[in-house]
């Protein structure tokens, strides 16, 4: 009796461990500036909501066009560097909010881009608190 109380118990320990995804397969990271200084925000996808914020975050680079643009004329201080990392393979971007415009590049990339989202819109995202 007493070991299948036991074996009933190891099971209701690793019931919970069962529904679990693996939250660490998405990542995010917001830093201040390079990325050297201030981390603003730190995210895993544990949660649907947190998930879904996420991908929020990696719609800075979808729907991005190029600029003609030298990499020199991008800021010297970028606001903000953005990782992301999906299943191991990690994104990273310097970005700069120009004005009314969202500028990134890739990190050890030449090329600039404007993101199709606002600087504003970054903001109010980045400004969200959870719930």
């Amino acid at each position: 009796m007493k070991k299948f109380f036991c074996a009933c118990f190891a099971l209701w320990l690793t019931l919970p461990l069962t529904a679990c995804t693996a939250p660490d397969a998405l990542q995010l990271d917001l830093s201040q500036g390079c990325g050297l200084g201030l981390k603003l925000l730190h995210l895993n996808a544990s949660t649907q909501e947190r998930r879904q914020r996420i991908e929020e975050f990696a719609a800075v680079w979808e729907g991005a066009q190029p600029l003609d643009k030298d990499i020199t004329l991008f800021a010297y201080y970028p606001d903000y560097r953005l990782e992301i990392r999906r299943e191991g393979q990690s994104t990273q971007a310097l970005v700069d909010l120009n004005g009314a415009f969202l500028d990134f590049h890739y990190v050890g990339q030449d090329q600039v881009y404007r993101s199709a989202m606002t600087a504003e819109e970054f903001k109010a995202m980045l400004h969200r608190v959870e719930d």
